[in-house]
């Protein structure tokens, strides 16, 4: 098994290497450069455009020159970009290894086989309701988990240098290929196995952002987390495994559904979110919640990159604040996280 996950490891590496190549091109096609003569300190290069609508050359235009010291440069620069983004992520791949390792792959192991649910005699390969043992509280991590990494895979893409529909394809792919690293492990466990369910999730966050593009409608809706160890007497040691301290919340933007006059005074960013939860670690029962949320990118402050960039993390959890608990039982916590 050692040496599957070491090349498992390494195939991730070249995964991502791999996968980062493309060629140049722009809205109306694939762009083709032509070497047109060169000599020692520099070279010209011209552009023909290939147009996809009748697969003809349409133009052909002059690029500025360029010299070969600063070609080189520039190449040199993705080249490392691209080598320090594919060994940040073998290390963080391995890195994410071990805390799942202690917490789940420390178990009998079997033969490779599929998840049927909790009760292994009958269930709908972990889909039903009467399957899980969480409430599907665990589905929802992966669906989270898929889409933060699918998103973030793009903004690197992006500053290696790719252009913007090439990156909206490698992103959710290496996503769904890390994720299903973990469902390949779990099917050689006795008392786990290959979750489908868990792979639908992963697979739907992975791709979430894309079905958000051509779906706008999904736009108004975002998934945000929030998390407090809970005071359970067999409380879990780790992090992953503490379910019952795990709210997950669809937060929902308010102010496109709100008459004209309202739209007026009430803040664009001032979110309504409900969470989903439950009240034990096994078999518990479900928690929902409502609260305000906040809309981080909204907020018409911080307009650097930097900044945009800290509101989209922080779009990723849920604002703590006062909440009101629905079930089982209505409660009202003035701070809730």
């Amino acid at each position: 098994m050692q040496k599957i996950t070491k090349l498992f490891f390494l195939w991730i590496v070249l995964a991502g290497f791999i996968v980062t190549i493309s060629y140049a091109q722009d809205k109306n096609g694939a762009i083709i450069f032509l070497a047109d003569r060169s000599d020692s300190t520099l070279f010209i290069v011209n552009q023909l455009r290939f147009n996809h609508r009748n697969d003809l050359f349409i133009t052909e235009q002059p690029v500025p020159q360029i010299t070969s010291q600063n070609s080189q440069q520039i190449s040199q620069l993705k080249i490392n970009r691209l080598a320090f983004a594919s060994a940040a992520l073998a290390s963080m791949n391995y890195a994410a290894y071990q805390p799942f390792k202690k917490a789940w792959w420390q178990e009998e192991r079997s033969k490779f086989h599929f998840y049927q649910g909790w009760r292994r005699d009958r269930g709908y390969l972990d889909f039903g309701w009467h399957d899980t043992l969480y409430g599907h509280i665990d589905k929802l991590g992966h669906y989270y988990c898929s889409k933060i990494m699918s998103e973030q895979f793009f903004e690197i893409c992006r500053w290696i240098g790719f252009e913007q529909r090439t990156s909206k394809i490698i992103a959710p792919v290496l996503s769904s290929i890390l994720m299903l690293e973990i469902e390949i492990y779990d099917g050689f466990f006795k008392d786990w196995g290959f979750s489908l369910a868990d792979f639908t999730a992963n697979e739907l966050g992975a791709f979430s952002p894309l079905i958000r593009e051509q779906i706008p409608f999904l736009q108004n809706f975002q998934l945000k987390f929030s998390y407090h160890p809970s005071r359970q007497p067999n409380k879990e040691p780790s992090f992953i495994k503490d379910y019952a301290g795990m709210t997950f919340w669809l937060s929902c933007s308010v102010h496109p559904w709100l008459p004209a006059r309202l739209k007026e005074v009430y803040p664009p960013w001032l979110n309504l979110a409900v969470g989903y939860g439950v009240t034990k670690q096994t078999r518990g029962d479900i928690e929902l919640y409502l609260a305000p949320d906040i809309d981080w990118m909204k907020i018409p402050i911080g307009r650097s990159q930097t900044m945009i960039s800290i509101k989209r993390i922080l779009n990723y959890i849920h604002f703590p604040c006062l909440t009101l608990r629905l079930t089982p039982e209505q409660k009202f916590y003035p701070f809730y996280f």
